[in-house]
């Protein structure tokens, strides 16, 4: 039997098809698919059948599937066991990163990490970036360490999760001037100038953020009319458009909390903000004793909470805004 057409029988079982399997491999499907049949055809079996149009475990596919699970799960297992005894120095730490959390904000997490090593005993950090699924996919395949997303990702036995919550918040430049100020401590009162106030320009994230969704959902809800002038898939580039006045924007506490911090940018309504934006840290539940992944945890956890929490009454009243009108 050859190793590698029963690795590629064990991924095309754990992915759940041959296509999301030819993906992980970064193979074609047809030659997948061809690799396959000659396992079939040495071992003198089907191991999968047609049903519908899904490709399914046949009874002897679920057997061999079985022994290949025990053969490339005990093979994960020592390379968990040789990585956590490898000195931090020698370790990489693969962290995937899907395409909407803010890349500025990733990078403070691992200068965060690092600075918890003595220079000469840094692991090597290594960002990779793609689509959710492919992250989770890898993830399980023990290709990536842990994963950062804001996107929802369904509970897994396999998968630990480590979710926070971060106040969404209403920001405008600095230089808006008007006489009629907002109270920043009300979310009732900011509300009613913005549905007063026709003419305000927006710079919002793109159709595709779930954060975008959010905010179409709560000028709706509220009546608000919207001109947006500037849409971007990038938060530090939204930050920017509205620190240079193009117009107002509503964006986590976690990607701006500096720029409020150092007055470039005003914050208006409550504290605690409109809603709560959500931003999830993974890793597979057998990386639990794993100190490294544990740090890189911790760092994550630490800065949300250090960066996303809501703003205190003495630095809110740096931003006393005025609305636009």
């Amino acid at each position: 039997m050859n190793y590698n057409h029963l690795y590629y029988f064990y991924v095309a079982s754990k992915s759940g098809g041959i296509t999301a399997a030819a993906e992980h491999l970064h193979i074609s499907q047809p030659s997948l698919s061809s690799q396959l049949k000659v396992l079939e055809e040495s071992l003198d079996v089907k191991l999968f059948e047609k049903v519908g149009r899904r490709n399914k475990l046949t009874p002897m596919g679920e057997t061999i599937y079985g022994f290949c699970r025990q053969m490339f799960e005990l093979a994960e297992s020592m390379t968990m066991v040789m990585t956590k005894n490898t000195p931090s120095e020698k370790r990489k730490i693969q962290i995937g990163v899907s395409p909407e959390v803010e890349k500025e904000f990733v990078t403070e997490v691992v200068t965060h990490f690092l600075s918890g090593f003595d220079a000469a005993l840094r692991p090597q950090v290594n960002l990779v970036t793609g689509s959710l699924k492919q992250l989770v996919d890898q993830l399980h395949f023990r290709e990536v360490d842990t994963i950062i997303t804001s996107q929802t990702i369904e509970e897994s036995t396999t998968m630990h999760l480590e979710t926070i919550d971060i106040p969404v918040v209403l920001c405008c430049s600095n230089q808006w001037s008007h006489p009629k100020y907002t109270n920043t401590t009300d979310n009732e009162n900011a509300i009613k100038e913005l549905k007063s106030c026709n003419d305000i320009q927006w710079v919002l994230p793109s159709a595709y953020f779930h954060l975008r969704s959010q905010i179409d959902n709560f000028f709706e809800e509220n009546g608000i009319e919207k001109r947006i002038v500037f849409e971007s898939d990038n938060f530090s580039t939204l930050a920017r458009s509205v620190h240079n006045e193009l117009g107002f924007s509503f964006l986590p506490l976690l990607y701006v909390s500096n720029e409020i911090k150092r007055n470039s940018l005003k914050r208006l309504g409550a504290l605690d903000g409109f809603w709560k934006y959500q931003i999830t840290l993974g890793y597979h539940s057998q990386n639990s004793k794993d100190g490294v992944v544990n740090a890189f945890s911790k760092s994550f956890r630490d800065l949300c909470q250090q960066v996303g929490s809501p703003l205190t009454e003495r630095e809110s009243a740096i931003g006393i805004a005025p609305l636009y009108s």
